[in-house]
């Protein structure tokens, strides 16, 4: 599993889409598995321009469940991991007050309900952390296509090499850092509220 998390400001990521819209024709929600290379290319090019920066969270050896363990809850799990992880790495530059959006569209509303709960609580008193659907928010089609294109670099294929030579530009100018997770996200001590949460699918 890849997850990005994208510092950028909600006005900057409105007028890449917008740009990105009135050179490619596209009217829908972007996303990175619906548009081509060349489409990907133009939007990696808006993003460099940008005051942009990203932090991507790559799941290794931690996406294998348990024996016995349900895939679902497994998932959630990794997925929560890497959330706080990658939040957690970019609250220092975010600044005191940080406002994290979190994709609402990927489990049920009571399992987001939760991870948002756990990011407020990682983001503190003075930050917030809110739920939107990503066809809402041009942050979070930005951070589907940086994800979207991570993954794809790191499996073999004729796309490999294509996919280095888009994301490389940002990654040498140090604005793309990349963490991996590659222990389980929780272990044999794991508190009680976490452990519920894997019980708590919606």
């Amino acid at each position: 599993m890849t997850l990005a998390g994208l510092c950028i400001d909600p006005a900057e990521a409105d007028a890449i889409i917008a740009r990105f819209r009135a050179v490619t024709g596209i009217t829908s929600e972007i996303k990175g598995s619906r548009i081509g290379l060349g489409e990907r290319g133009l939007l990696f090019e808006l993003l460099e321009k940008s005051h942009a920066t990203a932090t991507i969270g790559i799941a290794l050896s931690a996406t294998r469940p348990a024996l016995g363990m349900d895939r679902g809850d497994h998932d959630i799990d990794i997925y929560t991991a890497l959330l706080e992880d990658v939040v957690g790495a970019m609250l220092p530059a975010a600044g005191d007050c940080a406002k994290v959006v979190i994709d609402d569209g990927r489990y049920g509303a009571d399992t987001l309900a939760h991870i948002r709960s756990d990011i407020g609580r990682l983001v503190g008193p003075c930050g917030s952390a809110q739920l939107e659907l990503s066809h809402r928010a041009a942050g979070l089609q930005l951070a589907d296509v940086i994800a979207n294109s991570f993954f794809t670099r790191a499996l073999p294929g004729d796309r490999q090499a294509r996919m280095s030579a888009i994301v490389t530009p940002m990654m040498e100018a140090g604005r793309i850092t990349m963490r991996i997770l590659a222990g389980e996200p929780h272990g044999e001590n794991e508190g009680k509220e976490q452990a519920e949460r894997r019980h708590r699918k919606g």
